[in-house]
């Protein structure tokens, strides 16, 4: 007589249930793994076209920090510079109140200099209206 552990089926049988139960891991690690990481909500929101130069600015989204200091309030967002349809560099803007009046700073300035945000300037705008911080303008300038 045969011994049922020599058959071949049986031991096609084995393979099967030893390689499907690490199937079974894989897609138990993969199912978790998906549900807890979730859509991403990070974005590049497109804030503005320059004709001039034929570059578009996209606002990263998941970038906009703020704050208050002694100063007064501030913003902070990174900004893609796309020209031609290609990205030429990636820009961080600081916005902050100073004497009243609304002030920039960017990373691509020479260190302590700052200049006035002037009317109209869709990055800072978006970043207002994201925060929901009210401002004031006269047409020049932010207040």
């Amino acid at each position: 007589m045969y011994d049922s552990q020599d058959l071949p089926i049986h031991k096609g049988v084995e393979i099967v249930r030893k390689y499907g139960k690490i199937l079974i891991i894989f897609v138990l690690i993969y199912l978790i793994l998906y549900a807890c990481s979730g859509p991403s909500k990070a974005a590049d929101v497109w804030v503005d076209h320059r004709a001039s130069e034929n570059v578009d600015l996209y606002v990263i989204e998941d970038t906009l920090a703020s704050g208050r200091e002694a100063y007064g309030p501030w913003f902070s967002v990174d900004v893609k510079r796309v020209q031609n349809g290609s990205l030429e560099n990636v820009v961080t803007w600081r916005f902050f109140k100073a004497e009243s009046v609304w002030q920039y700073a960017t990373n691509t300035m020479a260190s302590g200099r700052r200049a006035g945000v002037l009317a109209p300037d869709r990055i800072f705008e978006y970043g207002m209206k994201q925060l929901d911080w009210s401002y004031s303008s006269d047409g020049m300038h932010y207040y």
